[in-house]
Protein backbone atom coordinates (compact mmCIF):
# COMPACT_ATOMS: atom_id res chain seq x y z
CA UNK A 1 0.00 0.00 0.00
CA UNK A 2 1.65 3.42 -1.54
CA UNK A 3 1.43 6.67 0.97
CA UNK A 4 -1.19 7.94 -1.31
CA UNK A 5 -3.51 4.96 -0.25
CA UNK A 6 -3.03 5.12 3.02
CA UNK A 7 -3.74 8.85 3.18
CA UNK A 8 -7.01 8.66 1.17
CA UNK A 9 -8.38 5.00 3.21
CA UNK A 10 -7.37 7.62 6.33
CA UNK A 11 -9.98 10.59 4.74
CA UNK A 12 -12.08 7.89 4.36
CA UNK A 13 -12.45 6.75 7.56
CA UNK A 14 -12.46 10.15 8.86
CA UNK A 15 -15.08 11.63 6.96
CA UNK A 16 -17.39 8.76 7.89
CA UNK A 17 -16.65 8.71 11.54
CA UNK A 18 -17.73 12.91 11.14
CA UNK A 19 -21.07 11.70 9.23
CA UNK A 20 -21.62 9.11 11.74
CA UNK A 21 -21.24 11.54 14.88
CA UNK A 22 -23.49 13.95 13.11
CA UNK A 23 -26.03 12.27 11.61
CA UNK A 24 -29.12 14.47 13.45
CA UNK A 25 -27.49 17.68 12.96
CA UNK A 26 -29.25 19.16 9.86
CA UNK A 27 -32.01 18.26 11.66
CA UNK A 28 -31.71 19.81 14.86
CA UNK A 29 -30.77 22.78 13.14
CA UNK A 30 -33.78 23.45 11.59
CA UNK A 31 -35.63 22.12 14.77
CA UNK A 32 -34.07 25.03 16.67
CA UNK A 33 -35.04 27.54 13.30
CA UNK A 34 -38.47 26.23 13.50
CA UNK A 35 -39.12 27.03 17.36
CA UNK A 36 -37.45 29.88 17.51
CA UNK A 37 -38.42 31.71 14.26
CA UNK A 38 -41.50 30.06 12.35
CA UNK A 39 -44.50 31.18 14.18
CA UNK A 40 -47.09 28.87 12.88
CA UNK A 41 -45.05 25.61 13.83
CA UNK A 42 -43.60 27.18 17.31
CA UNK A 43 -43.74 25.43 20.23
CA UNK A 44 -43.56 26.56 23.78
CA UNK A 45 -39.83 25.23 25.86
CA UNK A 46 -38.70 26.08 29.06
CA UNK A 47 -37.02 29.43 29.62
CA UNK A 48 -33.42 27.91 30.02
CA UNK A 49 -33.81 26.81 26.64
CA UNK A 50 -33.61 30.26 25.80
CA UNK A 51 -31.53 32.17 28.31
CA UNK A 52 -28.96 29.14 28.87
CA UNK A 53 -25.17 29.92 27.37
CA UNK A 54 -24.85 26.64 27.56
CA UNK A 55 -25.07 24.57 24.18
CA UNK A 56 -25.81 21.24 25.69
CA UNK A 57 -28.58 22.21 26.57
CA UNK A 58 -30.29 23.22 23.72
CA UNK A 59 -28.25 20.40 21.67
CA UNK A 60 -30.53 17.80 24.76
CA UNK A 61 -33.71 19.50 24.11
CA UNK A 62 -33.33 19.22 20.16
CA UNK A 63 -32.27 16.25 20.02
CA UNK A 64 -35.58 14.95 22.13
CA UNK A 65 -37.48 17.16 20.16
CA UNK A 66 -36.15 15.40 16.89
CA UNK A 67 -36.52 12.12 17.93
CA UNK A 68 -40.19 12.54 19.32
CA UNK A 69 -41.34 13.74 15.90
CA UNK A 70 -39.99 10.37 14.35
CA UNK A 71 -42.77 8.68 16.20
CA UNK A 72 -45.79 8.34 14.19
CA UNK A 73 -48.99 9.42 15.84
CA UNK A 74 -53.00 8.93 15.84
CA UNK A 75 -55.28 11.90 15.77
CA UNK A 76 -57.36 11.06 19.09
CA UNK A 77 -60.23 10.99 17.36
CA UNK A 78 -59.51 8.49 14.71
CA UNK A 79 -60.88 5.30 15.28
CA UNK A 80 -59.36 1.52 13.96
CA UNK A 81 -60.76 2.45 10.50
CA UNK A 82 -59.26 5.29 9.85
CA UNK A 83 -61.95 7.43 10.76
CA UNK A 84 -62.37 10.40 12.19
CA UNK A 85 -65.38 12.10 13.69
CA UNK A 86 -66.56 15.44 12.37
CA UNK A 87 -65.24 18.71 15.21
CA UNK A 88 -64.14 21.98 15.19
CA UNK A 89 -60.94 23.39 17.17
CA UNK A 90 -61.80 26.92 18.81
CA UNK A 91 -58.82 27.19 20.86
CA UNK A 92 -55.67 26.71 19.10
CA UNK A 93 -52.38 26.14 20.17
CA UNK A 94 -50.63 29.17 22.45
CA UNK A 95 -53.79 31.20 21.61
CA UNK A 96 -55.51 33.27 24.73
CA UNK A 97 -59.09 34.14 25.03
CA UNK A 98 -61.19 31.67 22.95
CA UNK A 99 -64.84 31.11 22.67
CA UNK A 100 -66.06 29.72 25.90
CA UNK A 101 -61.94 30.06 27.36
CA UNK A 102 -60.52 31.77 30.03
CA UNK A 103 -58.00 34.04 29.58
CA UNK A 104 -55.46 32.01 29.86
CA UNK A 105 -52.45 31.32 27.00
CA UNK A 106 -52.89 27.99 25.76
CA UNK A 107 -50.35 24.83 25.65
CA UNK A 108 -52.91 22.67 23.81
CA UNK A 109 -55.75 22.61 21.30
CA UNK A 110 -59.48 22.14 22.35
CA UNK A 111 -61.36 19.39 20.15
CA UNK A 112 -64.98 19.83 20.11
CA UNK A 113 -66.62 17.04 18.42
CA UNK A 114 -70.28 17.07 16.50
CA UNK A 115 -71.35 14.99 18.47
CA UNK A 116 -69.88 14.91 22.21
CA UNK A 117 -72.20 12.36 23.18
CA UNK A 118 -71.00 9.69 20.63
CA UNK A 119 -67.53 9.96 20.91
CA UNK A 120 -64.32 7.11 21.50
CA UNK A 121 -60.99 8.42 22.21
CA UNK A 122 -57.43 6.75 21.04
CA UNK A 123 -54.12 6.80 22.36
CA UNK A 124 -51.82 8.95 19.87
CA UNK A 125 -48.87 6.73 20.81
CA UNK A 126 -47.89 3.63 22.72
CA UNK A 127 -47.16 4.25 26.61
CA UNK A 128 -48.10 3.84 30.10
CA UNK A 129 -51.25 5.25 31.21
CA UNK A 130 -52.08 7.30 34.57
CA UNK A 131 -55.37 8.68 35.60
CA UNK A 132 -55.94 11.74 37.32
CA UNK A 133 -59.26 12.68 39.18
CA UNK A 134 -60.28 16.25 40.94
CA UNK A 135 -57.61 18.40 39.05
CA UNK A 136 -58.73 21.98 39.62
CA UNK A 137 -57.57 22.68 36.33
CA UNK A 138 -58.32 19.96 34.72
CA UNK A 139 -60.81 18.25 36.39
CA UNK A 140 -60.47 14.31 35.18
CA UNK A 141 -57.27 13.87 33.16
CA UNK A 142 -55.23 11.23 31.61
CA UNK A 143 -51.96 10.58 30.59
CA UNK A 144 -49.85 8.52 28.11
CA UNK A 145 -46.04 8.56 28.97
CA UNK A 146 -43.84 7.19 25.89
CA UNK A 147 -40.12 6.85 26.46
CA UNK A 148 -38.30 8.58 23.73
CA UNK A 149 -35.33 6.64 22.52
CA UNK A 150 -31.99 7.63 20.30
CA UNK A 151 -30.51 6.34 16.98
CA UNK A 152 -28.50 4.05 19.64
CA UNK A 153 -31.76 2.85 21.27
CA UNK A 154 -30.44 5.05 24.40
CA UNK A 155 -33.68 6.76 26.36
CA UNK A 156 -33.40 10.46 26.06
CA UNK A 157 -36.52 11.68 27.50
CA UNK A 158 -39.99 11.13 27.63
CA UNK A 159 -42.97 12.72 25.49
CA UNK A 160 -46.30 12.78 27.85
CA UNK A 161 -49.84 13.76 25.88
CA UNK A 162 -52.55 14.77 28.15
CA UNK A 163 -56.39 14.26 27.45
CA UNK A 164 -58.27 16.51 30.08
CA UNK A 165 -61.40 16.87 30.32
CA UNK A 166 -62.73 13.45 30.58
CA UNK A 167 -65.21 11.65 32.87
CA UNK A 168 -63.26 9.12 34.48
CA UNK A 169 -66.26 7.82 36.15
CA UNK A 170 -68.01 6.81 33.60
CA UNK A 171 -65.58 5.17 32.21
CA UNK A 172 -65.28 3.05 34.97
CA UNK A 173 -69.15 2.32 34.95
CA UNK A 174 -67.95 0.97 31.53
CA UNK A 175 -65.05 -0.96 32.52
CA UNK A 176 -62.58 1.27 30.86
CA UNK A 177 -60.22 0.96 34.11
CA UNK A 178 -56.41 1.91 32.17
CA UNK A 179 -54.12 3.47 35.08
CA UNK A 180 -50.84 1.91 35.43
CA UNK A 181 -51.13 -0.29 32.13
CA UNK A 182 -49.65 -0.05 29.04
CA UNK A 183 -51.56 1.09 25.62
CA UNK A 184 -50.56 0.82 22.19
CA UNK A 185 -51.14 3.49 19.44
CA UNK A 186 -55.02 3.42 18.37
CA UNK A 187 -56.00 1.70 21.70
CA UNK A 188 -59.17 2.78 23.27
CA UNK A 189 -58.47 5.01 26.14
CA UNK A 190 -61.88 6.76 27.27
CA UNK A 191 -65.46 7.08 26.11
CA UNK A 192 -66.84 10.01 27.89
CA UNK A 193 -66.16 13.72 28.14
CA UNK A 194 -66.92 15.72 30.95
CA UNK A 195 -70.92 17.35 29.96
CA UNK A 196 -69.81 20.32 32.62
CA UNK A 197 -67.07 21.94 30.96
CA UNK A 198 -66.56 25.56 30.37
CA UNK A 199 -67.41 26.07 26.39
CA UNK A 200 -68.44 22.49 26.11
CA UNK A 201 -67.62 19.31 26.00
CA UNK A 202 -64.23 18.85 24.30
CA UNK A 203 -61.14 17.30 24.36
CA UNK A 204 -58.29 19.39 26.16
CA UNK A 205 -54.97 17.38 24.24
CA UNK A 206 -51.67 18.74 25.32
CA UNK A 207 -47.98 17.40 23.95
CA UNK A 208 -45.37 17.74 26.72
CA UNK A 209 -41.49 17.43 26.69
CA UNK A 210 -39.78 15.52 29.83
CA UNK A 211 -36.27 14.74 31.17
CA UNK A 212 -35.74 11.18 31.77
CA UNK A 213 -36.24 11.12 35.65
CA UNK A 214 -39.09 13.59 35.48
CA UNK A 215 -42.45 12.76 36.17
CA UNK A 216 -45.22 15.56 34.94
CA UNK A 217 -47.95 16.48 36.83
CA UNK A 218 -50.67 19.60 37.11
CA UNK A 219 -48.08 21.93 38.60
CA UNK A 220 -46.08 21.74 35.83
CA UNK A 221 -48.10 24.64 34.51
CA UNK A 222 -50.61 26.47 36.18
CA UNK A 223 -52.40 29.82 36.47
CA UNK A 224 -50.62 31.03 39.83
CA UNK A 225 -48.98 33.75 40.62
CA UNK A 226 -45.09 32.97 40.35
CA UNK A 227 -41.84 34.16 39.52
CA UNK A 228 -41.01 31.72 36.67
CA UNK A 229 -43.15 32.16 34.27
CA UNK A 230 -43.70 29.98 30.81
CA UNK A 231 -41.90 31.75 28.05
CA UNK A 232 -43.53 31.58 23.87
CA UNK A 233 -40.65 30.19 21.19
CA UNK A 234 -40.43 33.59 20.98
CA UNK A 235 -38.92 34.03 24.25
CA UNK A 236 -41.99 36.35 25.14
CA UNK A 237 -43.60 36.55 28.83
CA UNK A 238 -46.61 35.00 28.91
CA UNK A 239 -49.12 36.84 30.77
CA UNK A 240 -50.66 33.61 32.74
CA UNK A 241 -49.11 30.42 33.42
CA UNK A 242 -46.25 29.59 35.22
CA UNK A 243 -43.29 26.23 35.29
CA UNK A 244 -41.93 24.18 38.15
CA UNK A 245 -38.62 25.02 36.58
CA UNK A 246 -37.34 21.73 37.62
CA UNK A 247 -39.91 20.13 35.55
CA UNK A 248 -40.22 19.23 31.73
CA UNK A 249 -38.68 21.25 28.77
CA UNK A 250 -41.65 22.15 27.49
CA UNK A 251 -44.85 22.24 25.16
CA UNK A 252 -44.82 20.57 21.46
CA UNK A 253 -47.12 22.17 19.43
CA UNK A 254 -49.35 19.37 18.11
CA UNK A 255 -49.29 20.47 14.47
CA UNK A 256 -45.55 19.20 14.67
CA UNK A 257 -47.39 15.84 15.72
CA UNK A 258 -49.65 15.59 13.09
CA UNK A 259 -52.28 16.27 14.97
CA UNK A 260 -54.74 19.63 14.45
Amino acid sequence: MNQMTSYLILLILIFSSSCKKDDTTDFIEQISYEINENGIHQDFLTPNYYDTNENDLRDEINKSIHFSRLNEYQHPFQNPSGEIITYSTNRMFGTGIGPGGTSQHHPAIDLHPTNPLDVTLYAAHEGIINTYRDSPKYRHYLTITKEIKNSDNNNIGKLVTLYAHIDLDLDESQSIQLNGLYVNKGDLVSKNLYSGTMGGAHLHFEIRFYRNSEIGNEGFYSWENNDVYTLQSTGDLWSYGYWNSNIGYGFGNPINFGIE
